[in-house]
């Protein structure tokens, strides 16, 4: 096997189990089980925005210079500090880490011991984090040489066994709007932004290898492309095993119950502990990877006063505690950030992805503006605040049943910004030169 293959191959299982963390496995069977005989359409929504978007958040930062710097840069350098620090602090430090330790306890390590406590799993969780993110440059082989394979093993014995011998038959439950309530669904992963946080790793990994220009072009698309392959796939069983299951579990009561029960049928009591195993590593390869960008933001955010490996065990520090609260309280303390935040990350993808068909950078101010603005007043009117006149309006927006209110005022936001660029013929910023002939990006 080439250099070029292995790394290609070692990138894109390294991506794909960042990607993989717990919320990845526990929702599709939960969403099979839901859609039944319909789960090939289940898939297809479901890989939308837990797939495709998520890659093409990789993409968009390669697009567009190899940092979340250089995406941002169209709007602003306090807006690239102001998001990158709700991204890396509210986002990763506070919910994403210690959700991950939380789950890897009531998932994984206690169905295996069930006596132990939580806060001994917790502190567990982290030394390990805490080993594989010291080593910040070679963080990508260790993850894609000896986590990912074990996580991938697990899946395929899961997997395999349960379509190969399959539990029941697909029936019809009745489901209505599958295609549409698969694509919200995936929303609950949080890939997207693990793609902004986690690409920079990833590129920094390929010219580590020390590829250039059109080798590591290839080497960057040849990961996505087997990341996106190995989630397609793995959803797609998944889905099956939820959708064979619809006609026997008619009342699986919560998500990791009904897996739970999967597991069990398809591989007995072997299952529950593979399961076990899987939640484990899964959830250890998406706190590693989102722990070691955060850290690196923080460390430049602190002109390096405190150094990367302090900031990695303050983040150890910090996950500890919150991730002893256990996941319920993380999910309930924590909605609110990925309410408002999501559709803004969203747009950020499809600009970045697709940066040179934008025609100015008031095109970026215009649809981030828009869209943060319109989840601003959704969230808090999912709170029932409400503000006169602007909350109702927001509410009967086209779309917004299905949870995209954001697409139209977004859409009209890139117009206006695109216009009152062009009237107050402002200078757009320099695009970011780092890297870009590294990573195979032209200027």
């Amino acid at each position: 096997m080439s250099k070029v293959v292995q790394h290609t191959i070692i990138v894109g299982l390294a991506l794909f189990a960042i990607f993989f963390g717990a919320g990845n496995l526990i929702f599709p069977p939960s969403i099979g089980n839901s859609a039944g005989e319909s789960w090939i359409s289940a898939l297809m929504g479901f890989s939308l925005t837990g797939v495709i978007l998520p890659v093409l958040a990789v993409y968009a930062i390669y697009n567009t210079g190899g940092t979340v710097e250089a995406l941002t840069r169209p709007i602003g350098n306090w807006f690239y500090k102001a998001f990158n620090t709700v991204m890396m602090v509210c986002i990763g430090m506070v919910v994403t880490i210690p959700r991950m330790s939380a789950t890897t306890h009531e998932l994984g390590v206690s169905q295996i011991i069930p006596n132990i406590p939580l806060i001994a799993s917790v502190l567990a969780f982290f030394a390990i984090c805490f080993y594989f993110a010291m080593d910040q440059s070679n963080v990508i082989d260790k993850i894609g040489k000896w986590l990912t394979p074990v996580l991938v093993l697990i899946l395929i014995i899961l997997i395999g066994k349960g379509v190969l011998d399959p539990m029941g038959t697909a029936v019809n439950t009745g489901a209505e709007g599958v295609f549409a309530n698969s694509i919200i669904a995936a929303y609950q992963t949080g890939d997207v932004g693990t793609g902004i946080l986690c690409a920079p790793i990833f590129l920094a990994a390929i010219v580590g290898y020390g590829y250039k220009g059109k080798q590591s072009k290839k080497v960057a698309l040849g990961g996505m492309a087997i990341a996106a392959i190995g989630l397609i796939a793995v959803y797609g069983g998944l889905l099956y095993l939820g959708a064979t299951s619809s006609g026997i579990i008619t009342n699986p009561g919560s998500d990791t119950e009904l897996l739970a029960a999967i597991a069990f049928s398809v591989i007995g009591n072997l299952g529950k502990a593979l399961l076990a195993i899987c939640v484990v590593f899964a959830c250890l390869t998406s706190a590693i990877g989102v722990m070691v960008i955060s850290s690196q933001f923080l460390n430049e955010l602190t002109k390096e006063k405190l150094g990367y490996k302090t900031w990695v065990f303050i983040m150890c520090v910090v996950g500890a505690t919150i991730g002893s609260l256990g996941v319920g309280a993380i999910v309930e303390i924590t909605l609110p950030i990925f309410l408002v935040i999501y559709p803004v990350i969203i747009v950020l993808v499809l600009l970045g992805a697709f940066d040179r068909f934008v025609p100015n950078a008031g095109a970026y101010k215009g649809t981030v503006l828009f869209a943060f603005l319109v989840s601003v007043v959704e969230t808090f009117a999912s709170y029932e605040i409400t503000i006169p006149g602007v909350t109702q309006m927001v509410l009967h927006l086209p779309l917004q049943s299905s949870g995209f209110a954001w697409i139209i005022p977004s859409i009209v936001g890139f117009i206006i910004g695109t216009i009152l660029h062009r009237m107050l013929k402002a200078e757009d910023p320099e695009k970011s030169t780092f890297g870009m002939e590294e990573i195979g990006v032209e200027k």
